[in-house]
Formats: structure tokens, sequence, C-alpha cells
């Protein structure tokens, strides 16, 4: 459904008396559950659709017509959003870590999607501060915002690998890689994800937060080649299955989601800065394989929902961006081109890749929030 016809449908709910109003509700929470949140499986025989439609989520974020209505006639055409950007990963020396840090010869420079993503960030603030809106950045640096460190998970992370059963060298050390392996995990992928969610809920609180992202294929098994293949495409929250539909606290986060009314916005942004990536990088839309994705509007073909763990904590409408295929040969020949100019402080290129990225970004933004 297009972001105009959610807008359309949810302004005649309001004009309806009470009792019709609660069943249209639940109608059109129905409708979310099977064309979104869970479209593969039976969520509504999960949850009571008559008492989600009856509930009110705490919502603390401005929607883009209350923010566009407020701004006076001579005001910046962004004043009055506050906009959280969170630059995916984390970079510097926990990028290999991550499996963020790859080249292909040794004479290329190391592609790290977090110091990437940072930078593109950084320029994003730079151009949407100039247009009048704040903006808050998650992290300013390669370090995690995660304060705990891999050390501080390892009782845990050992009580979940089973020790070996001999007493060897061998296996002891085996065991001792692996528990570091799941510690240095818990802290800086699924914690470090969870303090983002926290800082973005209880500190920052926004009125949307943008995750920017590069993405990345599969390598060829026989060899470390290049992909041919390049394309982009934006996430929002959605398509649990049914194993995480079980998961009483997964379903506590729907529920939020589903009632907190940002769904709406997060289709409106979704497809503004699906169309803006689009337009700037001429490249066409990604796929999904499987059932852990949907497309949900086949007009716009970059927008797809996910559940993924930051855009199920994060209460605020959500988006997060994967342009690019970081290991094509066509953008691993960009990134290369642009980290050769930074390193000996050249002009940057005319198509630089980083740039271009900022830009589609600003222009999503725009589209959404900006004056008419």
């Amino acid at each position: 459904m297009s972001s105009s016809l959610t807008q359309c449908r949810l302004l005649s709910l309001c004009l309806l008396p009470g009792c019709l109003f609660a069943q249209a509700v639940s109608e059109q929470i129905a409708h979310q559950l099977s064309t979104r949140y869970t479209p593969y499986v039976d969520g509504a025989s999960l949850r009571d659709v008559d008492s989600l439609a009856g509930q009110e989520a705490e919502a603390w974020w401005a929607t883009p017509e209350v923010i566009r209505a407020a701004r006076g006639e001579d005001a910046l055409p962004l004043s009055g959003l506050h906009l959280a950007l969170d630059p995916g990963h984390i970079g510097g020396i926990w990028a290999e870590w991550e499996g963020r840090h790859f080249r292909v010869s040794e004479a290329d420079f190391w592609v790290r999607e977090g110091e990437l993503v940072l930078e593109v960030a950084q320029r994003v603030r730079t151009r949407l501060v100039a247009l009048g809106a704040e903006v808050s950045l998650l992290r300013e640096s390669n370090e995690p915002v995660n304060p705990k460190r891999p050390a501080d998970y390892w009782t845990l992370a050992a009580s979940q690998i089973e020790e070996p059963a001999t007493r060897t060298l061998s296996a002891q050390l085996d065991y001792a890689l692996a528990v570091r392996k799941r510690a240095v995990k818990m802290a800086i992928v699924t914690e470090e994800l969870v303090e983002r969610a926290r800082c973005i809920n209880e500190v920052i609180r926004p009125d949307a937060l943008l995750s920017l992202h590069i993405n990345a294929a599969p390598w060829p098994k026989e060899a470390q080649h290049l992909v041919h293949s390049d394309h982009a495409h934006v996430l929002i929250f959605g398509c649990l299955s049914a194993q995480e539909l079980a998961s009483p606290r997964q379903q506590a986060q729907l529920a939020k989601k589903l009632t907190n009314g940002s769904g709406p916005i997060e289709v409106e942004l979704g497809t503004a800065l699906g169309h803006a990536l689009a337009e700037a990088t001429d490249l066409p839309a990604s796929d999904y394989e499987g059932l852990n994705a949907i497309r949900i509007d086949p007009e716009v073909p970059e927008l797809w929902a996910r559940n993924l763990l930051l855009l199920r904590l994060v209460d605020c409408p959500t988006v997060l961006l994967e342009p690019y295929i970081a290991n094509s040969k066509n953008s691993y020949a960009r990134i290369q081109k642009a980290l050769a100019a930074r390193a000996v402080y050249a002009p940057l290129p005319e198509d630089d890749i980083l740039i271009e990225y900022a830009d589609a970004v600003v222009d999503g933004v725009l589209r959404v929030y900006g004056s008419e």
C-alpha cells in the first residue's frame, strides 16, 4: 500500500463513530499483519487484534505533517525536525570481528563498512543542519556505543559453549577461542544494537532514525572474486516468522510497533529514501529469496519489511538503508577510488560514492519533512 493511501485510510478512520472506529482500526491492524508484519504466518491468531486496537502506546516523535504545519513561512526547509543517524557497525579495530573488513589485493585499501558510513552520516548531518534540522549521531568515531567490552561477557559466553570432553591442550584452546568469539559477538553486535536502541528510546528520542549501511553479497565459494550484481534497497520493521512470533518479547515489540503510529511514517520515509537512492545511484532494487523479508508495495521495489533487531527495538519510525554491493565490480572500484583520494587529500571524484550516498539521504529526508 502506498504512503498516500495509508494516510487517507487513517484520516478516514478518525471520522468514524466510536464503535465503528474501533472495528475499522481492528481491520486495519489485521490488514497490516497479513501484508507487512506477519505475511507468511497467521499473526492475527497470536495477537488479539481487538485488544491491540484499544491500546495506546507512547509516541514522543512528531509526524511529518505536524512538523511541516508548525514551521513558519520564513523558516528553513527542515526546521523543527530532530533526526537521528546511526552509522552502522563500528569500523576501526573492530571491523574484522564484525565481518565488515576486506580487500581483494594487498595493494587495495581496506573496505570497512563502519568507517565508510560514518563519513556518510557526518556529511548528511552537515547538510541537514544547514537546512534547519537538529541531527544526532549515535557514534562519532570507530568505537562501540556499548560501554561494555568482550571481557564483560566472558562468563555468559562460557556458559553458552559446551566444555570439551577431553582436557587436551588443543581442545582447551579451541574452547577458549570459541568463548572469545561468542563474547566479542555479544559485545560488538548483539548488545551493541541493544545499546543503540536504548540510546534512541531513552536519551535521544528523535522524530525518526536512519540507520546507514552498505550492502555486500556472499563471496563465490571458489575464490574471493568480486561479484557482478549491484543493487540497493531500504528496510523497515516487519515480516516476523512463526518462530519469532513464539517469543513473548517479540510479540510485545510487535504490539508496540503496531499501535504507536510509527508504521505509516516508516512506509512514507522508506518510500522516499528508496526512490531517492534509486535515482541517485541508478541501481536496480534488491530482491530477497525466502520468507525472511517481504516487498510491501510493488510500486516501491526498493522498500522491504524485515525483522532485524534494531528495527524491532527502536520505538520511533526507523529506516535502514542498504545501497550498493561493496564487493561488486562496480561499487568496489568506486570505493577504492574514493579511499585513494582521501588517503592523499586529493580532490574528491565527481562521482564520489560516499557523497552520492549522502546526497540521496538528504533528498529523501527533504521529500518527507521538507517545506512544500
